[in-house]
């Protein structure tokens, strides 16, 4: 995944989980502005972690999207509260 399409992912993830922020390309990543969260991607001898989600003085190893993802809404106080579910259902 490359920088911009990571910055365009966590932008929507952002809105779906109605956190104020702006993601933006940052040298080696992305930056979640107002966030105070950095993410970047991990040097290939790293494997199998694909990113990193820095703060100040804390860096979080993240092994797959669906991890990365979690550990943003964890980050950002987004998965605090009742959580939306979807719901399928037959008619």
């Amino acid at each position: 995944m490359t920088p911009p399409e990571l910055r365009d992912l966590l932008a929507d993830a952002l809105v779906l989980w109605e956190v104020a922020g702006r993601v933006a390309v940052a040298e080696g990543g992305v930056v979640l502005e107002g966030l105070g969260l950095r993410v970047v991607a991990a040097d290939g001898d790293e494997l199998p972690i694909r990113w990193w989600i820095e703060r100040p003085g804390h860096r979080r190893p993240c092994t797959s999207i669906s991890g990365l993802l979690r550990g943003l809404r964890n980050a950002v106080g987004a998965g605090e509260g009742e959580a939306r579910r979807l719901r399928v259902a037959g008619a």
